[in-house]
């Protein structure tokens, strides 16, 4: 195995850093991760050295602030691997005065248009690309006319800081009434808000195309897998996927590949798309403009879309990947099981539905044969919060 002399640096743990972490590690790359509070990722036999440093995945001044130190120990250039859009958008602002430092990053105006969900559906409008009808209303008119019905998706600009407040993806709203309550509850929170139509289907409408795209926009690396369990059940994230085929996805490969390489796009991303279940045309949700959660899995299937980065960003050669195996599982254990719990209450799911992922060919989010500490602070981290919600339940019930 090669041993390259560049270290990585992962701002930010979880599952998206614990697999990028993975990827690079097994590669023959020192990782170091640097995360505000300890989880699964600094777990990891592949991760050289993990710090705890409070606001150096949301804050601008404390990210810098680590970087000047850690580039005290650097003997040649680290690249940073960003793992949420707060912390991407911090690292595009501060990557042309850090020397120490690269990151295969687009500039910070093309990375707003993508972070920023306002920009991102004006600049989809503009370009022609198929997407949910979305409005943006203010409190004083929130008509949404004839143009979408109700229910409707009351969703944020960004989406990270709107989740670590409420937990979720957004509001369902489903009358003029349910709609001016969210709205001011966000104007209160001071959160950008948008309306967006609920594009009909199942899970299983929901495709994803991952890759990268060097610094001539062209793709190098490009994977597709389709949702097949998703938790929570509406507007959640994906507890079981898919490998398929780029062939079985190639409007939806044209669409995202010509639309970032008309923003000038250099990077990871994670595309995701729903299929309209009445008219068949895929329609793009959003851009993951960062390594996302399940970066483990293309690398399962035979496509190291992390590493790829990690070689260009260091200046070596990289050619496309999108020669892949497919029909491979991707399973989040503990997720899933929150999931398929419900949908076997609501007889939304068999047994022998459940089971098939399970006897196939698989990959897992976090657990990993040769790595398995991640997967059994998980374990005990969710037993603990579930013991803590119960906790908490049975005291509100005895007030």
């Amino acid at each position: 195995m090669d041993k390259y002399k560049n270290p990585a640096i992962v701002i930010g743990g979880g599952v998206t850093g614990l697999g990028i972490i993975r990827n690079l590690g097994r590669n023959g790359v020192d990782v170091y991760c640097v995360v505000e509070r300890k989880d699964e990722a600094i777990c990891s036999k592949y991760c050289k050295e993990y710090f705890v440093f409070p606001g150096v995945e949301t804050s601008l001044e404390q990210l810098k602030t680590f970087l000047i130190k850690f580039a005290h120990r650097l003997t040649c250039g680290a690249v940073l691997f960003p793992t949420s859009d707060i912390s991407v958008l911090n690292i595009a602002r501060l990557i042309r005065e850090m020397n120490d430092y690269v990151a295969p990053l687009p500039n910070q105006e093309v990375l707003e248009t993508l972070v920023k969900k306002r920009k991102f559906y004006h600049s989809l409008k503009t370009k022609k690309v198929p997407h949910p009808v979305t409005l943006f209303l203010d409190i004083e008119n929130l008509q949404t006319g004839k143009e979408i019905s109700f229910p409707v998706f009351v969703k944020p600009s960004v989406s990270q800081i709107f989740a670590r407040k409420f937990g979720k993806k957004g509001f369902v709203a489903n009358s003029e009434e349910e709609l001016h309550r969210y709205f001011l509850l966000m104007e209160k929170c001071e959160i950008d808000a948008m309306v967006q139509e609920i594009v009909p289907g199942p899970p299983t409408n929901h495709y994803f195309i991952d890759g990268y795209l060097n610094k001539n926009s062209e793709p190098v690396a490009l994977f597709a897998r389709r949702r097949l369990r998703m938790w929570p059940l509406s507007f959640g994230n994906s507890t079981v996927c898919v490998s398929v085929p780029i062939s079985e996805v190639a409007d939806m490969k044209e669409t995202i590949v010509k639309y970032l390489a008309s923003l000038g796009f250099r990077g990871i991303f994670s595309a995701e798309f729903k299929r309209d279940s009445r008219n068949n045309v895929g329609k793009l949700l959003e851009v993951n403009a960062r390594s996302w959660w399940y970066n483990s899995f293309p690398s399962a299937c035979g496509v190291n879309i992390i590493l790829t980065a990690y070689l260009e960003a260091i200046g070596t050669e990289v050619r496309l990947i999108n020669d892949y195996k497919t029909g491979i599982y991707l399973i989040y254990v503990t997720e899933d099981l929150k999931c398929s719990s419900a949908m076997f209450a609501q007889r939304k799911l068999s047994f022998r539905e459940w089971l098939s992922p399970m006897t196939a060919k698989k990959d897992f989010a976090i657990l990993a044969s040769d790595d398995l500490r991640p997967f059994i602070m998980n374990i005990l981290r969710t037993a603990a919060n579930i013991i803590k919600h119960r906790k908490t339940s049975a005291r509100a019930l005895f007030k």
